[in-house]
């Protein structure tokens, strides 16, 4: 999904992310939050998993929720409880 597709219970989480990483010069992910040289593996509860690059992760305990925000594969929302992550060095 896009940003504009955010459900509404992540898009304030995500502008407070970015406020925080930027020292509040933006609301939005732009293409600096994204680490380059990173390598995401993430392994789900069902066996799946997924590797993403220049990946942002956010972690929402509150909503058992985990986002994975991409610079070039759009936004991703997976179930926290029993995910694995792990980042490594990459590229």
């Amino acid at each position: 999904m896009k940003d504009i597709d955010l459900p509404p219970r992540w898009k304030q989480r995500v502008e407070t992310w970015v406020r925080t990483h930027t020292g509040g010069k933006r609301t939005r992910l732009g293409a600096s939050d994204f680490p380059a040289g990173k390598v995401l593996h993430i392994d789900l509860p069902d066996g799946s998993s997924a590797h993403f690059r220049f990946a942002v992760v956010i972690e929402a305990p509150d909503l058992g929720e985990l986002g994975i925000f991409t610079e070039h594969c759009g936004y991703h929302i997976f179930p926290l409880h029993e995910t694995r992550i792990h980042i490594q060095d990459g590229l």
